[in-house]
């Protein structure tokens, strides 16, 4: 019952509660599509509510057999027959073929049936089920049409199904009907993994496309192909082949229209695009296609709106290439490709299905079609068209380099990892010489990466060995050392160490004439922004006018996840959500793996929220389903934030360190980088400031800005805040010099309210009204509000500290909205707490009476005294972060938002305060 629930509940709805009776309901659809199933869940539920089921089944053999159908449904009634009277029994028998007398006429028949049905249901109600209603005989039919259009009061209940088209001797007229539909995609996938769990992704596509909903097809293909077929580790045919028990329900319809149509229909199967020109193209003569649309009007359909040719069951098509011959199938495929001369990609591929011996020329087009196709993200058609290309290449050394690129598109784009490793073994083998060349080692890194440990030290020499030992001359034009350098580029961002990098800026270096400009903008700016400062920054001005003139919106979205802080991303962020939905298509993977990193990149930092976490999800779930487990760490990051920012923060901290526990020993630093600033939001978030200190300067220390560390400039804020708090006014000084002195507020407007921001919490008394106010006025600062908003906060505080109150209640209350409005818990009530210091301040009194108990009054006491959470802790025996929650706690019940304002609120406390 897998995607069904909504069907049964309208089939439910449409018999009416109880047993049904006087109701009467007809289902059709395509065969195998669950009539069958639907029929049985409804049985069940009859008869546990109290009803006789009487069934019968349409036998293709009994069809010339009068009353064959009535016999199976009346047998559970055949001893009420003596109930009857003579006539009625006499007639039931006879009917029967329970005595020798002749038949009786069809209208005794009917009534003396319905006779003993009303009978039987007076006892109890009666409910008559039949399956495969067109294959009933006729004399059945006509007596159960007789008693499916009698009044609603006989409480006799009726069901049947029949295939969608099927001439039937039962009379329908008057009667509501039902269509079964196919299932939907979701339901289709749940079915299949349920039954296949171990089928490869493009398989499982390919099974999807064909089956197109229908149950019976999406458990029976699977089943014809072979083991190495259903693992993705040998090619699939054009059309996925029928199993004995599909062929024996289609192929019969094929066999007997003639060899003309059949042959025309081998075209439209194998073109698999519903062209009719294809069919024109096809014949000469017009009398074939006109003897075509006769024969198989039951066959093929026409969209009256475009004109597309398509069968009318998805597996009509499979069973006409089923029953073609070798050679027929080759001449279908050389005629396809004259038809379709005018596009190269698919003209290369049917040649490339016509050849049967190693034909270079054929496999020199199938290459090029294969380079059309993963330009295009179609990394499926690209892998087998390179794999074609690669079976049909007379010499070895072509053969292995073709399928290192299959195995490579594989692995980087597919996350078919056994698939890849197989096509990578059969490249080594065709040519051992390949063993050692950048791209195998490129392929054989990703799979380091996704199917084995990861390791990151290991991969980085692998790749670098590759690189420098190569025969490619370092020229810019070789496709697959620059897919080598991209792999390179990745190791070493996921490393996060300066080491890493050297050998890929001298691989870069030595390029000729020179780097790919995204390249190139991709390995010095983003990786190092506080080196490269703003010199980088104009290589990406050409990015728009990439995506405007056709350029792979794949690299683009490469580069759109380097760049954490120009304020490109919005302008990607059309052609990354055109990566989402390929991807989700089945396009793809890492564009779109790449493409939900860098939305959610653009998403939390704007206050959407929601959008990151739903982006987050898919990520996760997309590296789950499609063995891409090295990037999930991301994504984990992202839900991190989302929980430190919501106040969640024992989830944010177990995610922070579910990603270090997983990166450190791999040597993934980076990713270690990133979850130390899911923690530092945390504890900043939680009041915690001295472990807040800990982590930003394990990030970054005070003072310098880290080379190759993701997240050096977007913490910047974090770290002075977190010293600021914690006293430490010199580290948080120097923090905001390096930054000026890097020329980070040159890098976006974004850096430049961060860069404003940190200036104004280090600056003096007398000036920081100004400096506060010149951060507020950075130019599209509204576009982030997180950021703004706790500036906002900062300046309240500052405000309320220099006794201008009004003013520091504007800010509060802005702050306090825009947190509120976001969801940022911890941060409103901070807000909250400065307001109402502020009201305290101006009437010089206290709103409600203050009750610590005596674990919070000493806990504040040492704090006040100026103790780190860590000594407060080692003093009482009390973890740091159970220290940091009872003052968290505190802040609020004393009116005050920050440790600096506790000694003043502990002494203001009247006398007589409870303890």
């Amino acid at each position: 019952m897998v995607g069904r629930v909504r069907q049964l509940q309208e089939i439910t709805a449409l018999l009416g509660p109880g047993t049904a009776g006087g109701r009467a309901l007809l289902l059709s659809g395509e065969p195998g599509v669950g009539k069958s199933v639907l029929l049985g869940e409804v049985t069940r539920a009859m008869s546990r509510a109290g009803a006789r089921v009487l069934s019968a089944v349409g036998v293709r053999f009994e069809t010339e057999l009068a009353y064959a159908g009535l016999h199976q449904l009346l047998l559970p009634l055949n001893d009420r027959f003596e109930s009857l009277g003579d006539t009625h029994r006499k007639v039931l028998r006879s009917a029967l073929g329970y005595g020798g007398d002749p038949v009786p006429d069809g209208p005794d028949v009917s009534h003396s049936v319905l006779l003993l049905l009303r009978r039987a249901a007076a006892e109890r109600p009666v409910f008559i089920v039949v399956d495969d209603l067109a294959r009933l005989d006729r004399p059945s039919s006509e007596v159960l049409g007789f008693v499916a259009r009698r009044p609603a009061s006989s409480r006799i209940g009726f069901l049947a199904a029949s295939r969608s088209g099927a001439g039937t001797f039962f009379d329908r007229d008057g009667l509501a009907r039902y269509e079964v539909p196919p299932l939907d995609r979701d339901a289709a996938a749940e079915l299949l993994g349920a039954r296949f769990p171990g089928l490869a992704t493009s398989v499982r596509d390919r099974v999807l496309e064909q089956a197109q909903g229908n149950p019976l097809a999406l458990v029976e293909l699977p089943a014809a192909l072979s083991g190495a077929q259903r693992g993705g580790l040998a090619d699939l045919p054009d059309v996925l082949p029928l199993s004995s028990r599909l062929r024996s329900r289609h192929a019969s319809r094929v066999a007997g229209l003639s060899a003309e149509s059949r042959r025309l229909l081998l075209l439209l199967a194998l073109d698999d695009t519903g062209d009719p020109g294809v069919l024109r193209a096809g014949t000469q003569d017009r009398n074939a296609l006109t003897a075509l649309a006769a024969e198989s009007d039951s066959l093929i359909t026409v969209d009256g709106t475009n004109g597309r040719v398509a069968f009318r069951h998805p597996l009509m098509g499979a069973a006409v290439v089923d029953t073609s011959t070798l050679t027929e199938r080759c001449q279908a495929h050389r005629a396809l490709a004259e038809i379709r001369a005018e596009t190269p990609e698919r003209r290369a591929w049917h040649l490339g299905r016509a050849t049967l011996v190693p034909d270079e020329r054929v496999a020199a087009l199938l290459e090029e079609a294969g380079q059309h196709a993963a330009r295009r993200g179609d990394a499926p058609a690209a892998v087998a068209a390179f794999t074609r290309a690669a079976e049909l290449s007379p010499r070895p050394a072509d053969r292995g380099r073709r399928l290192t690129r299959a195995a490579y598109l594989g692995a980087d784009a597919t996350g078919e990892l056994r698939s890849a490793s197989e096509l990578l073994d059969r490249a080594r083998r065709a040519d051992p010489d390949l063993a050692g060349s950048p791209l195998a080692a490129a392929t054989g890194v990703l799979l380091l990466l996704n199917g084995g440990d990861g390791d990151i030290d290991l991969a980085h020499r692998l790749l670098v060995e590759a690189i420098e030992n190569g025969t490619h001359g370092y020229d810019a034009g070789d496709d697959a050392l620059i897919e080598a350098l991209r792999v390179l580029l990745l190791v070493c961002w996921s490393g996060g160490r300066d080491t890493l990098w050297e050998p890929f800026h001298a691989a870069l270096d030595r390029l000729e004439p020179a780097a790919p400009p995204m390249l190139s903008a991709y390995g010095k700016r983003p990786v190092d922004p506080a080196r490269t400062g703003s010199a980088g920054h104009p290589q990406f001005d050409p990015i728009p006018g990439g995506i405007r003139n056709g350029e792979d919106p794949g690299q683009i979205v490469r580069i759109g996840t380097g760049p954490v802080h120009p304020d490109v991303l919005a302008k990607l962020h059309d052609v990354s959500w055109g990566a989402v939905r390929r991807g989700r298509r089945g396009g793809h993977v890492r564009r779109h793996l790449d493409a939900l990193m860098h939305l959610c990149l653009e998403a939390f930092p704007t206050g959407r929220w929601e959008e990151t976490g739903t982006l987050a999800a898919e990520g996760l779930r997309i590296c789950d389903e499609r063995q891409y487990p090295f990037f999930a760490w991301y994504f984990e990051y992202q839900q991190a934030l989302l929980a430190a920012v919501h106040g969640h923060f024992e989830e944010s901290r177990s995610l922070a360190d579910r990603i270090t526990q997983w990166a450190v020993p791999r040597g993934v630093l980076g990713a270690a980088v990133f979850a130390d600033h899911a923690r530092v939001l945390t504890e900043l978030g939680a009041g915690d400031y001295e472990c807040a200190y800990r982590h930003a300067v394990a990030i970054s220390p005070a003072g310098r800005l880290a080379s190759h560390a993701p997240h050096v400039l977007c913490a910047g804020l974090d770290l002075v805040e977190a010293a600021v708090h914690t006293r430490r006014t010199r580290e948080a000084e120097a923090h905001v010099r390096a930054m000026r002195d890097a020329g980070v507020a040159a890098l976006s407007p974004r850096l430049a309210l961060l860069v404003a921001g940190s200036a104004a919490l280090v600056a003096p008394a007398d000036g920081a009204i100004r400096r506060f106010d010149q951060a507020l006025s950075v130019p599209g600062a509204q576009s982030w509000p997180f950021d703004l908003a706790r500036i906002r906060l900062a300046y309240g505080e500052r405000l309320r500290r220099m006794r201008f109150v009004t003013e520091a209640r504007n800010q509060l209350d802005a702050a306090a909205e825009a947190f509120e409005r976001l969801g940022a818990r911890p941060w409103a009530d901070r807000a909250a707490g400065e307001l109402r210091a502020t009201r305290r301040s101006r009437t010089g009194t206290k709103h409600g009476s203050v009750t610590l108990t005596a674990q919070e009054q000493e806990i504040a006491a040492l704090a006040a005294s100026g103790m780190t959470n860590k000594q407060i802790g080692e003093r009482l025996h009390l973890s740091p972060r159970t220290v940091g929650s009872h003052l968290y706690q505190l802040f609020p019940k004393l009116g005050i938002a920050s440790r600096a304002a506790l000694r003043d609120a502990l002494a203001s406390l009247p006398p007589g305060t409870a303890f």
